[in-house]
């Protein structure tokens, strides 16, 4: 099978993707060493995996330029949607360790049985009629059918709800670093979801594909800002910006005067 130029930047980017949400996810997880925080190891690895869409699309590339077919269906499908429900359950344990630690082993038994329930339909439907899960478009894409959108819909509203709720939990504090650490969280996050639904919903093509990607790949950066935060991002955020505010404010008040 040929590759086409639309491929190739829909492998291109699917790498780069994939690779920085790796990157990402290494230095949140390496933070556990520093801090002896579980959260930062279970959110880093979460997000590393965050990214399991795309990994089929690139590895489909990878070996599609050296043998000049890609994966099939039921490997690109398994590659992409198996280890999500595992990923939800890391992420709402990395979270409730965050708060509503009380409510910890409630949350997590219901999200694994949520996940238990889907890894059987999944793995029924994908040896007895994979149609039902989704079709391959080309060598590097899939359109996924009925199942796969509803129960990925359901984990963005997961996430969404979850990732709101920590983020506005930070924005009630009174601490400038909590609040920026809430803001950028929530970016990122809502970056992530946005970037999924439209590589998913719209068309893609030498327009929409690198929009759709780069919203994807600045979600990382937005994320890992927020949830390490880093000596450059206060200085950027808290320094810069607040001397900017402090000497806007200044100017105001002279002017009434």
């Amino acid at each position: 099978m040929i590759l086409e130029p639309l491929d190739y930047l829909n492998g291109t980017l699917s790498i780069i993707i994939v690779t920085t949400n790796i990157i990402v996810g290494i230095n949140i997880a390496s933070k556990y060493f520093q801090y002896k925080q579980r959260e930062f190891l279970l959110i880093g690895i979460f997000w590393m995996g965050i990214a399991s869409p795309w990994y089929p699309s690139s590895i489909s590339f990878l070996v599609a330029l050296a043998t000049g077919e890609g994966l099939g269906i039921q490997i690109y499908l398994i590659f992409g949607d198996v280890l999500i429900p595992l990923l939800i359950v890391i992420w709402l344990a990395g979270i409730t360790d965050l708060m509503y630690k009380n409510k910890q082993q409630s949350i997590l038994i219901i999200a694994s049985i949520y996940g238990i329930v889907f890894e059987i339909i999944f793995f029924y439907l994908l040896f007895t009629d994979i149609t039902l899960l989704g079709e391959l478009q080309g060598i590097v894409d899939v359109q996924y059918k009925a199942f796969l959108i509803f129960y990925i819909l359901s984990v963005f509203i997961i996430l969404l709800i979850t990732g709101m709720l920590f983020s506005l939990d930070l924005l009630k504090s009174d601490d400038p670093e909590l609040k920026l650490k809430g803001k950028l969280i929530l970016i990122g996050l809502l970056s992530f979801l946005i970037g999924a639904l439209l590589d998913a919903s719209v068309p893609l093509n030498y327009i929409t594909l690198p929009i759709t990607r780069l919203i994807l790949i600045l979600s990382s950066v937005e994320f890992y800002a927020g949830f390490v935060l880093p000596e450059w991002t206060k200085k950027l955020f808290l320094t810069h910006v607040g001397i900017f505010y402090n000497e806007k404010r200044k100017n105001m008040m002279r002017d009434l005067k």
